[in-house]
Formats: structure tokens, sequence, C-alpha cells
């Protein structure tokens, strides 16, 4: 009896714990594993006081498999969150191509990516939002409730459907242009002048001062927009909840 017991709750913590080390904020390597170990099982301990028993089989390979299957779906959660963190980034980064920083992209060794200037500013902003806004709670509060949803040892795969994930996709496509919006247009309206400037007087030599000229322009509007990328920051993020809930109504 003590052994079913214990499965019960390694389902829920496969499925907790592949979400903490997948989810921005948590998954940091400056978090010590030992402090995403004890947070999942703090959490793991309060969903299985408040849910009913999971279904589980005393055959240890069906066991392993059911596991697995509760590692695919917090996964899958987290892949969902860090998707709205890295298009908050993405928009960063269509900001460094337009401004020029892009050739001068460096190794992040915090996300292991090659990453710009503009893309990690965004991404830096994005976690002081989440964390000043605590969307942490609402984001585990969230994890915590889809075992209502999707109760552990009862997951298929027989009927996945995949238009969670695609919507999920699109979404971030979105937040990344429509947070990039405002600094894309204006500099795109200072390539338009620049080009018609060396049109109408070709002895100023534009490949010159474009640089420079772009870089301050792209820093001057980003301190003027600043208040308006994190109001859209929070926006975005806010939505994880209903983005999270379209990855789990795959698994039904």
């Amino acid at each position: 009896m003590f052994i079913l017991e214990l499965q019960g709750f390694l389902y829920i913590f496969a499925r907790i714990t592949s979400f903490i080390i997948a989810v921005p904020g948590f998954s940091h390597k400056s978090v010590p594993n030992t402090t995403k170990v004890a947070l999942s099982l703090i959490l793991s301990w309060i969903v299985y006081l408040n849910i009913p028993a999971a279904p589980v089989d005393g055959n240890i390979v069906l066991f392993m498999l059911g596991a697995l299957r509760e590692a695919i779906v917090g996964i899958s959660m987290g892949f969902t969150a860090k998707l709205i963190f890295s298009a908050i980034e993405m928009a960063g980064q269509h900001i460094d191509f337009q401004v020029g920083y892009s050739m001068a992209a460096i190794y992040d060794p915090a996300s292991g990516a090659v990453s710009s200037y503009y893309g990690r500013l965004f991404y830096w902003m994005s976690i002081m939002v989440f964390f000043l806004m605590n969307l942490d709670h609402t984001l585990l509060q969230a994890m915590m409730d889809s075992f209502k949803v999707l109760p552990p040892g009862q997951i298929s795969f027989t009927n996945l459907n995949l238009v969670g994930i695609l919507y999920v996709f699109s979404y971030s496509f979105k937040i990344a242009f429509t947070i990039a919006a405002p600094m894309l247009i204006v500099l795109l309206v200072t390539d338009i002048v620049m080009g018609l400037i060396s049109r109408t007087v070709p002895e100023i030599n534009v490949f010159m001062l474009g640089m420079p000229l772009k870089s301050m322009i792209g820093m001057v509007m980003f301190l003027l927009l600043i208040s308006c990328f994190m109001s859209n920051m929070a926006g975005a993020m806010g939505l994880m909840n209903g983005c999270m809930l379209k990855i789990i109504e795959m698994f039904h």
C-alpha cells in the first residue's frame, strides 16, 4: 500500500519537477538545484494532499511510462511559459537587427545561446516584470490547478491535438511584433529619411552617419517607450495561464 501511495506522489513530483526546470525564473542557472528540488517537493506534497489518489500500477515498467507522460506534460507547460519570454526576447532581437547591433551578438552563458543587446535587455526586463507583478505565484497556481483539469496517471496520447501548440507558436510571434512595432516603425522612417538625404545630397556619407544616428535614435526611443514596453510585456505574460491551458487540452 505504501508503495502505491509513493508512486502516486512520484507522478505529481515528476510533472512539477519537469515544469520547474523548464520555466524561466525558476530554471535559471543562478538558482541552486537544491532550491529547485525543495520547491518541487513542497508543491508536490501540497498537491498530493488536495487531490484524489492517482491510479497507479504495480508494474514498474508501466509506472515508469506513466511518470514519463507526467514529465512530458510538465515540460510542455514549462516550454509554453518559456515561449512567451522567448517572444519578448525576439522583439529585442528585431530591434537589434534594425539598429545594427545584431552584428555584435555575443554568447550568453546563462541561456547557452547567442544573443544581442536589446534581446538580452528585453529578456531581463521581462524577468523583472514577472516577479514584480507576482506572476510567479500565478504560474505556480496554474501548474497546481492543472492536476484538477488533467489528473495524474490519466494522461493519454491517443487523441493528441496539436491545435494548442500551433496557437501558442502563432501567438508568440504576434507578441514579438507587437512589442517591437513602435521602435521598428521609427527606425524604418529613419532609414527612409536617410535614403532621401543620400539621393538629394550625395555629398553626405550616409553610410558613415547611419550607424551612430540609428543607435542614438534607438536609445532615445527606448528610453521614451520603456513604460510602454513593460506594459506590453506584463499584458503578454498575463496570458500565460491561457496558453498553458491550451497545452493541457492537447492531452485530453
